[in-house]
């Protein structure tokens, strides 16, 4: 699977991370005030899935913002 981190209110993209390297971002980017909106989504090749890694730790259709 392969996950990207958005920051929504600066349109900030950054693809191709793996889950760790995804949540590593997330956190650091959730810590900087000016940021809102911080979402990790993925993407599963095999099947075509797709969805958000909330910051509980689950993967689900609806995503919850890290900040």
């Amino acid at each position: 699977m392969k996950y990207t981190v958005e920051i929504q209110n600066k349109g900030i993209y950054t693809p191709d991370c793996n889950k760790t390297e995804a949540v590593k971002l997330a956190r650091e980017y959730a810590t900087d005030k000016s940021n809102s909106g911080v979402y990790i989504s993925w993407y599963r090749k095999s099947d075509g899935q797709q969805g958000y890694l909330n910051p509980s730790g689950d993967h689900a259709i609806t995503g919850h913002a890290w900040d």
